[in-house]
């Protein structure tokens, strides 16, 4: 399959699951109504959804305070949904966690 035609075949996808959140029909009925397979209709839905949801989480804020003399800095990281951790910048594998948790 070209570039060209997966293009095509996404954006007529898209196009579907939209129309189809805006009707008042069950996935199975607008499948069966629009001669789609089911099974296709669900995995475009969730590739659309995975590919929404990863804009929506792509970057997250990192601050770095300046520390005050004798005392060891802090990170804070806020996250999409408001939370906000103060943690030690000391363990990188501690803070990359706290980062990879969203």
């Amino acid at each position: 399959m070209t570039k060209e035609n997966r293009l095509k075949l996404e954006e007529e996808m898209r196009c579907h699951i939209q129309t189809w959140q805006q009707s008042k029909q069950t996935q199975h009925e607008y499948c069966h109504q629009n001669n789609l397979t089911y099974h296709k209709f669900i995995y475009w839905l969730s590739k659309f959804h995975r590919k929404d949801k990863s804009k929506e989480t792509a970057f997250i804020h990192v601050q770095m305070e300046q520390p005050v003399h004798g005392s060891n800095p802090e990170l804070e990281i806020a996250y999409p949904n408001g939370v906000r951790l103060r943690v030690p910048s000391g363990d990188i594998q501690f803070i990359g966690q706290l980062i990879r948790i969203i």
